[in-house]
């Protein structure tokens, strides 16, 4: 027989969830899971705007109280690959970012090399988001039952690139979605707003857009500027810090429903076109996904004052 679970009489009545922070903090640790370069065979492909991604959503978290994040970045081609939390599932437990290449239910692992030869596995290794998820049922996470489980899912699409002239065509549908698992409290948050849409810009396309996309950090004293955010990172972050700046607390849905509207205006003005040579990508940007099993309200207080 399982060993019962000790839940407030507060928590069993509440109808919402209620994020309070304190002085220096009180909520839980978020984890970033920073997946910036996967090999695909011999061929390595990297997130150009990983740096700048992980920034603001450290920005983000910490507007909203939330503790310092503790990041689980590419692992060292020189370490046992096995050793990494990646590969753990008992260290997958308390994940809720996730920003890597991937598609709609899965993002890819490093894949990295397999011999001292640098060889690699032809195809990376997938980890399914239902799997992460499903690791946070009662079961596994007594102390967090009727408590949310959030997941954020940023994945860029390692096939994106510019159509060469003679191969216009209309855009590529997206796979089927994963089944989601059926227990309650969970939600997921998936884009896949790939970051190329807008680090590969030209400059003057990039400063004319202004604030509508990321213009990164300036380094040092001269012009140049770091690569910028992908634009469902940079949208959650102005979205929280509007929300955080207007009023003491916000709903999830409203801050979901924030982001969706900015990006939705993102693609229907096509900020997204790339100026080089005037091409179009092989990937149209879609809408993110959300799936939301919660049973209560989320609201999250912010760090005003």
């Amino acid at each position: 027989m399982a060993n019962p679970v000790n839940i407030s009489q507060e928590r069993w009545n509440s109808e919402t969830y209620l994020t309070i922070p304190k002085e220096k903090g009180c909520l839980c640790r978020p984890v970033i899971i920073d997946i910036r370069k996967t090999y695909f065979g011999i061929f390595p492909k990297e997130r150009d705007s990983a740096s700048r991604d992980v920034d603001l959503l450290k920005r983000t978290f910490k507007q909203l109280g939330f503790l310092e994040p503790h990041i689980i970045s590419t692992l060292d081609p020189d370490s046992d690959k096995y050793d990494h939390p990646l590969y753990s599932v008992e260290n997958l437990k308390r994940k809720l970012v996730s920003i890597a290449f991937g598609e709609y239910g899965y993002f890819y692992l490093p894949n990295y090399p397999i011999s001292n030869f640098q060889q690699r596995e032809p195809i990376p290794a997938k980890f399914s988001t239902t799997l992460l998820m499903s690791h946070f049922n009662g079961n596994n996470c007594r102390n967090l039952a009727l408590k949310p489980k959030i997941f954020l899912v940023q994945t860029c699409n390692a096939q994106l690139a510019q159509k060469d002239r003679s191969l216009f065509m209309d855009g590529i549908s997206p796979p089927p979605l994963a089944t989601v698992p059926i227990e309650a409290d969970l939600l997921l948050y998936h884009s896949e707003v790939s970051g190329g849409y807008t680090c590969k810009m030209k400059k003057e396309t990039r400063e004319n857009l202004g604030s509508v996309i990321d213009q990164g950090d300036r380094n040092g004293g001269g012009d140049e500027r770091e690569t910028q955010a992908c634009q469902f990172v940079y949208t959650l972050y102005k979205e929280v810090e509007a929300l955080a700046g207007q009023q003491k607390d916000f709903e999830l849905t409203d801050l979901i429903l924030g982001v969706n509207r900015s990006l939705m205006e993102f693609i229907d003005k096509e900020h997204y076109r790339s100026d080089e040579d005037n091409k179009p990508w092989t990937i149209e940007p879609m809408i993110p996904i959300c799936v939301d099993q919660l049973t209560k309200r989320l609201v999250l207080r912010t760090n005003l004052g």
